[in-house]
């Protein structure tokens, strides 16, 4: 009996502020970012991370808040941090058209040990199964994004990124059945929900019970960039599928409650000709920056000291802005623990989706008038 760790990040999120402090004169460097979580990555054998921002070759074309285009030289630290599968199906794969996913496509195909889902440029790729070998046991993965931030695709191809709406339910539940017939382990990983919210939305219920029943054996989640909590789905012939609704960021420099707290999915897996979920749990994690906002990096919620919350200026922020308490290490915990014991939401800044949309309505419009940054 072999015994295998899949570990996973969730959205990393390049505001300006990030890749400002992660340019070095003559290009960028963001190692400094996994620095204090690349013992967790080094322990795990199958490694994943959501790179919610797409990656651009040519500086000129870096940008944040509200269509991203994330340095080129991003990979290269995701790479050195250990990660084996890279992510890109979310609501900002085509923040820089269909020229975005040639060129994030391009930079990862510099780095032929990754593997990259989600996004694709042509129908071949597209339809080619991804599955990974974990010592004896072979994975599937598939990612999908509910949401394109009202960017169409590209006229004439359909295949640019792998989205998630019932229309398409036909389509992935082909693509589960057939995972599951060339795999031990079938993962999917959807980018869903509803962003600031603890708990997950009605949507999210549906797709996470479809995909179980169509096969699923583990559902990961992304996108509210904030954790929720986690539930095991009884499927119509008995199985019991864990399901982990959201890892919330890895990294950002969003200042709404809560975001600043993430997730890391920590899977084990028993494997003797067949697999087995052994354990499917969170462990949360902090972003963490200075006063000037000098340089980003993301701890082990456990490993978080009161000094360093002192110190963090996106905490300093998210308590002007909120009218609440400034968090320390302690209430920081606490929030996590009330995510996952379905409790959060009475302490919740938004409270339904059309709270969450008159923000972002007045995010994008402070952004494109330079006032704030967020997402």
């Amino acid at each position: 009996m072999s015994e295998y760790i899949i570990r996973m990040v969730g959205d990393d999120l390049i505001h300006k502020q990030v890749y400002e402090a992660a340019y070095k004169g003559d290009g960028y460097n963001f190692d400094i970012m996994f620095e204090n979580i690349r013992n967790l990555i080094d322990e795990a054998d199958l490694s994943i991370i959501n790179q919610e921002t797409i990656l651009v070759s040519d500086y000129k074309d870096i940008s944040s808040f509200p269509a991203f285009g994330s340095p080129a030289e991003l990979a290269d630290s995701i790479v050195r941090a250990g990660f084996n599968v890279v992510l890109h199906a979310s609501n900002h794969s085509l923040d820089k058209k269909y020229k975005g996913i040639e060129d994030a496509l391009a930079i990862w195909r510099k780095h032929k040990d990754i593997t990259v889902i989600g996004i694709h440029d042509s129908q071949a790729d597209a339809e080619k199964m991804r599955i990974v070998t974990v010592g004896d046991m072979k994975v599937a993965l598939l990612n999908y994004s509910e949401k394109m931030n009202f960017h169409p695709m590209p006229f004439g191809k359909p295949y640019a990124v792998d989205r998630m709406r019932k229309r398409d339910r036909n389509k992935i539940a082909a693509q589960i059945r057939r995972a599951k017939s060339k795999a031990d382990l079938v993962i999917v990983m959807p980018h869903w929900g509803c962003e600031y919210l603890y708990e997950p939305v009605p949507s999210q219920k549906e797709w996470a019970a479809f995909f179980a029943d169509s096969g699923a054996d583990l559902i990961i989640g992304t996108h509210p960039h904030v954790v929720q909590y986690k539930e095991d789905i009884r499927t119509s012939d008995g199985r019991l599928v864990p399901c982990l609704y959201s890892l919330g960021n890895f990294i950002s420099c969003q200042v709404i409650p809560g975001t600043c707290i993430g997730g890391m999915a920590d899977i084990r897996v028993e494997f003797d000709q067949n697999a087995r979920i052994k354990n499917a749990d969170i462990i949360p994690l902090m972003t963490h920056t200075d006063r000037d906002y000098s340089y980003f990096t993301t701890y082990p919620l456990e490993k978080y000291t009161r000094e360093l919350a002192e110190e963090n200026k996106i905490l300093t922020v998210m308590a002007k802005r909120s009218g609440q308490k400034r968090m320390d290490p302690d209430s920081l915990n606490n929030l996590f623990i009330d995510i996952m014991e379905k409790r959060a939401m009475a302490d919740a800044m938004f409270k339904k989706p059309m709270d969450v949309t008159i923000s972002n309505v007045k995010g994008v419009f402070a952004a494109l008038t330079g006032k704030n940054t967020k997402d």
